[in-house]
């Protein structure tokens, strides 16, 4: 393992490049817990790294349980990939595991993040000990216009790939400048320009194939939903399909956007103590089964 980074940015934990057998190299973050807790695996949103999705998490949860996150595929340092799936997504979260002694962790999915956990729980529901799932769903397409655009996703993404790359990172360039604002701080649009173009339209290729209707209500784990009533990109009607299909769902809710994540963090982390609470991970928690992490870098970015 190697330490990397230099001070940009807000305070973070400590990070490391850790290498992955048969995958490669990933940076991950990790926060100590107290002794004998749980391990939080953060997973965050499309386009997004864990970095701006989870910053003002790191510290909170802390104080509970030992937390760990790292960027997905073609998403900021994340593993390079020449085809983004779900699957091999939700298993780099288990080889992340598995790299850093983890045996059993709970799994925090926010929006994209959240289909990821709902997988990884899937494949491994003897590890994944609880679900705890932010501003998404079962589902994502929806219906009327945005069905329509969501459609268009796969037949853009294939259309990108005959693009020249110079093209790809221009056209991701203006989208990010042009749909995401210029004013939402240069570490912010740092961190979100790291994502491979190709990356980011091959997510959401997957975005609008995902559906866990049929088979998320036969986990065994305990789940927990954070509703965000005042979002636009997954809308309310959206979330409420994932207590359609759950029957005992634990239910936070607050009236938040998209980015309320970072943007009004105080509500949602009301919620997402809460949703901890209800999945195993109390404050003050000492139990669990997984090995707490053991930062042996002084460095708090990358």
């Amino acid at each position: 393992m190697s330490s990397s980074g230099a001070p940009i940015g807000p305070s973070l934990p400590p990070g490391e490049s850790i290498d992955l057998p048969g995958r490669g190299q990933v940076f991950v973050r990790r926060a100590e817990g107290p002794p004998g807790s749980p391990t939080v695996m953060l997973l965050h949103g499309w386009t997004v790294t864990a970095d701006l999705n989870w910053y003002p998490a790191f510290q909170p949860i802390s104080q509970r349980a030992s937390v760990v996150a790292f960027d997905h595929r073609g998403h900021g340092d994340g593993l390079p990939t020449r085809r983004f799936r779900f699957a091999d997504c939700a298993s780099d979260v288990l080889a992340v595991a598995d790299a850093l002694g983890i045996d059993r962790f709970v799994c925090v999915g926010y929006s994209m993040g959240g289909a990821i956990a709902q997988l990884a729980a899937r494949s491994a529901p003897d590890r994944v000990t609880g679900l705890v799932l932010g501003a998404t769903s079962t589902s994502f397409r929806g219906r009327g216009l945005r069905a329509i655009r969501f459609s268009l996703l796969p037949v853009v993404a294939a259309a990108s790939r005959l693009a020249p790359l110079k093209l790809r990172y221009w056209g991701w360039e203006q989208t990010v400048f042009n749909v995401i604002g210029t004013n939402i701080g240069r570490w912010a649009q740092t961190e979100v320009l790291k994502g491979d173009p190709q990356a980011m339209l091959d997510a959401g290729t997957e975005l609008f194939n995902f559906d866990s209707s049929d088979w998320i209500a036969e986990l065994p784990m305990p789940i927990a939903q954070i509703r965000t009533l005042g979002d636009n990109v997954v809308p309310d009607y959206l979330q409420q399909e994932l207590g359609d299909a759950v029957s005992d769902l634990s239910v936070f809710s607050y009236r938040g956007g998209h980015a309320s994540v970072v943007t009004d963090f105080d509500s949602f982390w009301d919620c997402l103590s809460k949703a901890l609470d209800s999945v195993g991970v109390p404050a003050g928690s000492e139990i669990g089964s997984s090995v707490a992490p053991d930062p042996s870098s002084s460095e708090t970015s990358r």
